[in-house]
C-alpha cells in the first residue's frame, strides 16, 4: 500500500504584493473588441506596464 503526504499550508503572507492592472482596447472591428490585459511592472530603470495577456471578444461567443 502507497501512502501519499497530506498536503498543508504553513506559512501565509500577512500583506501578499498589490497587482496594478489594465485593460486597454487597442483595436474594434464590426462586432469584434482586441484588448491588452497589462499589469505594471517596477524595475530599477523605473514603472512600466507589461502586456500579460491579449483578447478578442466576438458578439454571440463563449469563452473558453
Amino acid at each position: 500500500m502507497m501512502h501519499t503526504a497530506a498536503l498543508e499550508i504553513v506559512w501565509r503572507n500577512p500583506k501578499p504584493p498589490q497587482r496594478q492592472q489594465r485593460w486597454e482596447q487597442i483595436k474594434r472591428d464590426s462586432g469584434t473588441a482586441h484588448y491588452l490585459v497589462q499589469e505594471l511592472v517596477s524595475t530599477p530603470a523605473g514603472l512600466f506596464w507589461a502586456t500579460i495577456s491579449s483578447l478578442e471578444i466576438l458578439p454571440g461567443s463563449l469563452v473558453a
